[in-house]
């Protein structure tokens, strides 16, 4: 694929003598972000972004000024006979790259969605060609999911099952296998096999093989099917031998796949052309010599018709060529109906080579293509490794997704939720991604601070403004943003007065400071947040309708932590590590204290949560945090018995990141080694009910079935 086949040709483009008023228009109306400047020969010397448009304005340029004073003439160009697949980690990050042709001429411009559209195109390409592949095989394929249902069928299964490809894909593997025990043994098969099906008075030879994924996840059963229905009445027949033979040759030799004949002795007596293909072993050399005289040459790795003959069943092995091909050869042995005893062995070797190649190819094609996807798109993975940032319910993946997504936006956000909920983190987060993350954070309460406090932080005063004033004055923290994001909280309890003047900052881009009369430009991005209903106080006239509607552009409902439980194991989790490296311990917690928290309605959302788990990790002794532990409010808050960890069933991921779980089966020794070790310690029922999370009667009636004698 070549830059050619892809740039967008005929570019817009700008002479040096052009304005900057004519380069501001082109990249207005037509919505790019640069535009390249050539010569009167066409030839490229430079390039124009809005950037330089923007800064030209910011200094005061005239319109005329021509672009050639300011174009950037450092570029990074490509050639239109390049090929896509050529490395340009470096370049894409453009986003717009000029193409040339070898003589320095201007002949177009790649865009990453150009490069989108190359990959896609090319993948189409290879996926046609595999298709073409499956269709033109003679043996059938069927590939089916765990649940029996067909995901793909070839010409060939068509005509061996004589049910169309559009009925296939409406019913279900276990319409065409009546026996339930046969299917269930194909959908539960975790290496390849081959089996053999009566189906609609025809003798099929099914070779099945399970579909995994690259982490080795099965998803899936892939059967390639060969009707022998004909062969294997004309091999009972001794009469017909000559004519089995010719049938053999001709389908062995318009096999693919390599096809070994031997005698009971392991000799081969016949292989196809195929075979020789695999191995570079000619016919002669082979034919009349045992299958292990290759092996001890080192031309295959093993013999099949050795293990065959051993076994006395088929057999299927990896074989490893001295060419480099690697096999998957399968050894059939031929039976005597009568007596038993092998006749012949009938192997097939199939090339995984070819099969690994093209799979790596179309790997390798698809991972090029989410990769430049990705630059496009903020992917889940990147979005949870912000620290501080939990997002597993599906609440807040869509809040996070939308945060990554207006944050190159330079645009007002309303953060609005509970107190504690992390509305603080989400403007942090969304700072962080824009384009402003070189910039200041700066970030004030506006219910924490007296609102004549509160005016001098904003706005700043001039030197002896009011008494206690410093005598340089001080710039206000609407300035400190400039060229970053002012995150106001509580933005609710901004007093009336200053919600005006906050409105003339926001409408001016301008702020002048308490007694002084000199106005300063700023430009900052804000993130306003509270807890409190804007809308009522709006119709009340407590806040002002105006300055609702100028913070209020996107808003985000950060939901209160009781209602996305699904956020609070991997918390504890985060919290858990947090505090264990800041305090130098290992603690744990059991899973009967999970359990008890997550019936708590956590009315202090993620603050709560966070000081809870530090608490416990600095207050507890034990090493594992049990529920007698947790705080009198989450005790108090909804109790609940937890049966004794005899009698529950063993626990799994709630292993993982610090949460221990103790409710494991227990068998009868065990546990009353278990209570008479703990009862002896503490010489308590109730320390030892509280250490297993259950109740004291319990406790009691356990002791008492043990014959464990309590202290009166």
């Amino acid at each position: 694929m070549k830059v050619r086949d892809y740039m967008t040709a005929n570019p817009i483009v700008l002479y040096k003598e052009e304005t900057i008023s004519r380069a501001a228009s082109l990249l207005l109306e037509n919505r790019i972000d640069g535009l390249p400047v050539v010569d009167e020969a066409y030839k490229l010397i430079g390039l124009v972004t809005k950037s330089h448009v923007f800064r030209a304005m910011k200094n005061h340029f005239p319109e005329e000024t021509p672009v050639g004073t300011l174009m950037q003439t450092r570029l990074v160009t490509l050639y239109d006979d390049q090929q896509i697949y050529e490395d340009w980690d470096e370049e894409l990050e453009a986003g717009r790259l000029p193409v040339i042709n070898r003589s320095g001429t201007l002949v177009g411009i790649l865009t990453r969605t150009d490069i989108l559209r190359a990959f896609e195109h090319q993948t189409r390409k290879t996926i046609s060609q595999l298709d073409a592949i499956l269709q033109s095989t003679y043996h059938g394929i069927v590939a089916v999911d765990l649940t029996g249902h067909v995901l793909s069928i070839n010409q060939s299964a068509e005509r061996l099952l004589g049910i169309s490809q559009k009925d296939m894909f409406r019913i279900s593997i276990s319409e065409l296998v009546s026996d339930a025990t046969l299917l269930n043994l194909l959908l539960s098969l975790e290496k390849k096999q081959m089996v053999r099906l009566d189906y609609d008075g025809r003798k099929l030879l099914i070779n099945h093989t399970p579909i995994v994924t690259d982490d080795g996840k099965k998803i899936g059963m892939a059967s390639v099917m060969q009707d022998i229905t004909e062969l294997e009445g004309i091999s009972q027949e001794l009469t017909a031998v000559q004519k089995l033979n010719r049938e053999l040759d001709t389908i062995i030799e318009s096999s693919h796949d390599g096809i070994v004949v031997t005698d009971r002795s392991g000799v081969i007596r016949h292989f196809n052309q195929a075979f020789s293909r695999m191995t570079g072993v000619p016919g002669h050399e082979a034919i009349g010599r045992q299958e292990e005289e290759l092996e001890r040459r080192g031309i295959i790795s093993q013999a099949v018709s050795k293990l065959v003959l051993e076994k006395k069943k088929r057999v299927s092995v990896i074989q490893h060529v001295a060419n480099g091909s690697v096999l998957l050869s399968t050894g059939t042995p031929i039976l005597d109906d009568e007596t038993g005893d092998i006749l012949q062995i009938v192997m097939n070797c199939r090339d995984l080579s070819q099969l690994n190649q093209v799979k790596a190819e179309l790997e390798e094609a698809k991972q090029l293509s989410e990769r430049y996807h990705s630059e496009l798109e903020v992917l889940r993975a990147q979005q949870m490794e912000i620290e501080g940032v939990i997002a597993e319910s599906e609440e807040m993946r869509n809040i996070l997704q939308m945060c990554m997504r207006i944050a190159p936006v330079d645009t007002s956000i309303l953060i609005l939720g509970e107190s504690g909920v992390g509305k603080g983190v989400l403007a942090k987060l969304i700072h962080q991604r824009s384009d402003r993350t070189r910039g200041p954070f700066i970030s004030i309460n506006c219910g924490a601070i007296p609102g004549t406090l509160l005016e001098s932080e904003l706005f700043g005063y001039a030197p002896g403004a009011f008494t206690g004033a410093q005598q340089k004055g001080k710039p206000g923290l609407i300035e400190l943003a400039d060229g970053g994001t002012l995150f106001l909280d509580e933005v609710g309890e901004l007093p009336s007065d200053l919600q005006v003047k906050l409105l003339t900052v926001l409408q001016e881009k301008r702020v002048t400071r308490i007694g002084d009369v000199k106005e300063r430009s700023v430009d900052f991005r804000l993130i306003a947040a509270t807890n409190a209903n804007l809308v009522e106080r709006v119709q009340s006239g407590a806040f002002r309708e105006d300055l609702y509607y100028r913070i209020n552009v996107v808003p985000i409902e950060v939901p209160p932590l009781r209602k996305r439980k699904e956020d609070l194991f991997p918390m504890i989790r985060y919290f858990l590590g947090k505090f264990n490296a800041k305090h130098q311990v290992d603690k744990r917690i059991s899973y009967e204290a999970f359990e008890r928290m997550q019936t708590y309605t956590w009315p202090g959302n993620v603050r709560e949560l966070e000081n809870i788990i530090e608490r416990l990790v600095v207050t507890t002794v034990e090493p594992v945090i049990d529920v007698g532990h947790l705080p009198k409010t989450i005790l108090d808050r909804q109790g609940s018995s937890v049966a004794f960890p005899a009698e529950r069933k063993e626990g799994g991921a709630e292993q993982d990141m610090g949460i221990e779980r103790t409710d494991t089966i227990l068998t009868p020794e065990q546990e009353k080694s278990q209570l008479l070790s703990l009862y002896e310690k503490y010489q308590s029922t109730r320390k030892v009910a509280r250490i297993l999370g259950i109740h004291q009667s319990t406790v009691v009636r356990r002791l008492n079935k043990y014959g464990i004698q309590q202290q009166k």
